[in-house]
């Protein structure tokens, strides 16, 4: 039996452009701001999140497609809109899928071989999305910065 592909595509495309626009709010001066010097700033976060999401889909589910250079290609505020759009629609290949999403897959955790599931990994970048989302959102209220609302379904 095959599983269906995630019907959640829709909300987490929502999540993706709420990313999006979440860049053009964190003002030039702060891109490399974090409240603390151990937490990444801002364009580290949109960087370990579109790094994150192209080193699933390369190294372990083995999609067939190379990564750009991200850390060149999105230094910029448009090269980080640009790569998370791009690393959202490679996703999305994969979330619709259903054979990607019921294969299984081998990652090493801690030294030790894990064996996952395509809806595993899928679930894991959709909760990793929303982990540094929330990191953007506490880091411009902390600056007393307007962003846009999330609306949920």
């Amino acid at each position: 039996m095959r599983a269906a592909p995630l019907d959640i595509t829709g909300q987490w495309a929502k999540l993706n452009d709420t990313l999006v626009a979440l860049v053009d709010c964190i003002p030039d001066d702060k891109l490399d701001w974090s409240p603390r010097d151990d937490l990444w700033n801002f364009r580290g976060i949109v960087l370990h999140t579109i790094i994150s999401r192209d080193n699933w889909l390369q190294a372990v589910v083995a999609d067939g497609e190379t990564a750009p250079d991200v850390l060149r290609n999105a230094q910029t505020r448009d090269g980080m809109k640009r790569e998370l759009r791009r690393s959202w629609e490679r996703v999305v290949r994969f979330i619709s899928d259903p054979a990607k999403l019921s294969a299984a897959y081998e990652d090493d955790w801690d030294g030790e071989t894990k064996q996952l599931s395509g809806h595993w990994i899928a679930f894991h970048l959709l909760e990793h999305d929303i982990h540094h989302r929330a990191d953007i959102f506490h880091y411009l209220a902390l600056l007393g910065i307007e962003h846009p609302e999330v609306g949920t379904p």
